[in-house]
């Protein structure tokens, strides 16, 4: 069922539109594979991806919410769209079971954030297509492409590959939410009420 969708320059107020609001999902998922696989790295490299992390977050949130950019025109997310939704999000948390009892039973543990950052960017692409968000093609391939690689990575053991991959698929994840925020997937510019 097609849902009336509002004028072509429409934005929703700044603290009801659930782009902005989802985009909070993103940061946190960015926070959460930086802060929880980094730890796993040696030297600077976990001080300096949760700065950067820290940082990006920062910067999105401003722009989101302080200094609000035009995201693009507002759709109305259709009954088909919210059921890709909550598909992508069962078949998600569903593939990582499998695949993180797949690598454990056969000794690779340690594999297991790769192939979660991997299964999160695979759940994206359809969100591309469900809400008509290109963001979601960018987001979706980068993370997919580090977790397949640092799966591969970790199996062909290279030690700390699959967290690395984790790490920069946090980063990845948060510099993309933060460009998004910042307007640069939109077209044309417009102003935001």
């Amino acid at each position: 069922m097609t849902r009336p969708q509002p004028p072509a320059d429409f934005a929703p107020p700044r603290f009801a539109d659930p782009r902005r609001i989802g985009a909070l999902v993103g940061l946190a998922g960015a926070v959460l594979f930086v802060f929880s696989y980094s730890p796993d790295l040696t030297g600077r490299v976990p001080t300096i991806a949760r700065v950067l992390v820290v940082l990006l977050v920062i910067a999105a949130l401003v722009l989101l919410f302080a200094f609000p950019r035009w995201l693009g025109r507002f759709l109305v997310p259709t009954t088909v769209a919210m059921v890709v939704y909550v598909a992508c999000v069962v078949g998600e948390l569903l593939l990582i079971r499998v695949g993180s009892m797949t690598l454990s039973d056969n000794g690779h543990d340690e594999a297991r954030p790769a192939l979660v950052a991997a299964v999160v960017g695979l759940h994206f692409l359809p969100f591309a297509w469900a809400f008509r968000e290109r963001m979601f093609y960018w987001l979706g391939t980068a993370l997919m492409a580090l977790g397949l690689a640092g799966l591969g990575a970790e199996l062909a053991e290279l030690a700390r590959s699959a967290s690395m991959a984790a790490v920069l698929s946090g980063l990845v994840m948060a510099g993309l939410v933060t460009l998004y925020a910042a307007g640069l997937f939109a077209l044309p510019s417009r102003r935001v009420r």
